[in-house]
């Protein structure tokens, strides 16, 4: 039996790498930045670390890797004169402590605070902590003086008590400086930019082909 085979005219040409590049570009992974952009909370009381200040304090710290962010929210300090509070990130097994800035407590104790968490290479901090400072303070490390703290894990939260939770946070450590632009955002943009120039070069194709075969 013979069977007939019909040219591929431009259109179907055009057609099928269309189809062909839309498909490599729908099965592309895309971003996954906003994943490192989730919050970390951390609850901040009195623990076995701290030795300074009323034992009812209470308070909130979030940590925000991708953003370069930290929060934190108080309540029940003691107000000082002369002296500053300072938030801590610190690597418990190490000892390596890195500040995240400084503040104040306002006359009834409670502290609202905004600041920037330094580039952070290598995540092995499992610690938050603050800790009361002279006022000025040239010294590079955290004093004795330790008020309300909190653990925090990327695969699960510790209690006030230092133990662990068996809960996942699903969060993954950065390995990288903070990153303030939205990298998903971004990819989508240059699939699309890369979806329409590649309809355009099918287009262009097609209108080649179409001539030579008139």
């Amino acid at each position: 039996m013979n069977v007939t085979r019909r040219p591929l005219t431009a259109v179907r040409i055009t057609s099928m790498v269309v189809a062909g590049l839309a498909l490599l570009l729908a099965v592309a992974p895309s971003g996954t930045a906003r994943a490192n952009g989730v919050p970390v909370p951390v609850a901040l009381s009195y623990i076995d670390l701290s030795n300074w200040g009323p034992r009812d304090a209470r308070g909130t710290a979030e940590l925000i890797f991708a953003e370069g962010i930290v929060r934190v929210q108080a309540n029940g300090l003691q107000h000082l004169d002369g002296k500053q509070y300072q938030g801590w990130l610190v690597n418990s097994q190490a000892g390596d402590a890195i500040s995240v800035g400084r503040f104040s407590a306002d006359a009834a104790g409670a502290v609202s605070y905004r600041g920037t968490l330094p580039p952070i290479a290598d995540f092995g901090f499992d610690l938050f902590i603050i800790t009361v400072e002279p006022e000025p303070d040239d010294a590079p490390q955290p004093t004795v003086e330790r008020s309300i703290g909190g653990y925090f894990s990327l695969t699960g939260q510790r209690g006030s008590d230092g133990s662990r939770s068996d809960t996942s946070s699903g969060l993954l450590a950065p390995g990288s400086l903070p990153n303030t632009g939205d990298a998903t955002l971004m990819t989508d943009i240059v699939r699309f930019g890369a979806l329409a120039a590649a309809m355009a070069l099918s287009l262009f194709v097609g209108l080649g082909l179409g001539k030579k075969q008139s």
